[in-house]
């Protein structure tokens, strides 16, 4: 899981942690195998038996480097480039080892944003590959350097999304456990407490009729008491509707389109993904097309419109599209009150709106982040 640094320097430590553990001992095996592999015309291999003092000491930085690249990706990384252009520049022959500023790319662009891990690799590789240009391994060179640095980036964007199924699916436990509860709370305070003040209030209204000669003090208690409980009644009515959880979109929708007059014939259109949206989404939705609808029969004189919510996968897309032209006397679809609305509530979520006229009509359009 992706984690918040903080402080000037934190902006190129790993936001994300990398397994070691029997991972580190692998690499080791990988490295101690990948000395024996020659690379180039020369069939020269990394070790400590022959070579120059540079190509010895390289192999030792290499090796290190290999090993060493899960725990300080980035030390390995510019380690493994410094010794590949010592070996270069001293003239001697390039091995297989000669590549160990390229595995560490894997770490680097999987623990790390994308603009960091280039900003920290850009330097290193480029020298790498400047002083390989030469040398018959420079192709093998660049193909395994840009490989690594693929996976690397391709592991962090199939991680993010991972934990972002992850959170969408916690969060959408978490709203039905909540919706659940306050569904069981308004249950209760409609069966105990509503039914106790709908008897209160019966019994003093009998009470009150039963005496039209009573002492007028009674009477105006016994009327206040039928006025102080029908507003209790009110009052809890709205709780309760706080309370009871909002609807699925497809129901919510089906129940504006049922109020639409007869002369505006529509069509409604979701994706299968509708029914993992949210409460919050739900509602934001059902506002927006409710708007839609609204700004439709008031500014325009349309015959149709039709409602559509697709699920890409990384957005989510919600067009409200109609066949009308403004209504006579109108210069405007939608109110500037109304849009800003819509706006405001898309942006909530971090989505955006846009409404403006079609080859045959209007149309609004929203997209919120998804997955």
């Amino acid at each position: 899981m992706a984690r918040r640094l903080r402080g000037p320097d934190a902006w190129w430590r790993p936001d994300r942690p990398v397994a070691r553990g029997w991972w580190v001992a692998l690499d080791g095996v990988v490295a101690w195998a990948s000395a024996g592999i020659a690379v180039g015309g020369a069939g020269w291999t990394a070790s400590l038996d022959h070579g120059t003092v540079a190509s010895r000491v390289a192999v030792v930085v290499w090796f290190a480097a290999l090993v060493g690249r899960r725990i300080v990706p980035v030390g390995a990384l510019w380690a493994g480039a410094a010794a590949t252009v010592a070996v270069v520049l001293a003239g001697d022959p390039v091995t297989n080892l000669s590549l160990a500023s390229a595995l560490p790319l894997v770490v680097l662009g999987r623990s790390r944003p994308p603009v960091v891990a280039a900003a920290l690799a850009a330097v290193p590789v480029a020298a790498v590959l400047a002083a390989l240009s030469t040398r018959p391994g420079f192709v093998l060179g660049c193909v395994v350097h840009a490989a690594s640095a693929a996976v690397g980036v391709a592991t962090r964007l199939r991680l993010e999304r991972a934990e972002q199924r992850r959170r969408a699916a916690a969060e959408l436990r978490a709203e039905r456990l909540i919706a659940d509860e306050r569904a069981r709370m308004a249950r209760e305070l409609h069966d105990a407490v509503g039914h106790a003040v709908t008897v209160m209030v019966t019994h003093a209204g009998a009470a009150r009729l039963c005496l039209p000669g009573g002492p007028p003090e009674v009477r105006v208690a016994l009327e206040r008491i039928e006025r102080v409980g029908r507003d209790a009644m009110t009052d809890l009515d709205r709780v309760l509707g706080l309370l009871r959880p909002v609807p699925p979109l497809v129901h919510a929708l089906r129940a504006l389109l049922a109020d639409l007059p007869p002369h505006l014939s529509p069509t409604l259109e979701l994706d299968d993904e509708a029914d993992r949206l949210t409460e919050r989404q739900t509602e934001t939705l059902r506002r927006i097309v409710q708007e839609s609808l609204t700004n439709t029969l008031k500014h325009s004189t349309a015959t149709a419109t039709t409602v559509r919510l697709a699920a890409a996968p990384a957005a989510l897309r919600l067009t409200v599209v109609d066949n009308g032209s403004p209504t006579p006397g109108s210069s405007h679809r939608t109110s500037h009150r109304g849009l800003a609305s819509m706006r405001r509530r898309a942006a909530a979520l971090g989505g955006t709106l846009t409404a403006g006229p079609v080859a045959d009509g209007w149309r609004v359009e929203v997209e919120l982040p998804w997955q």
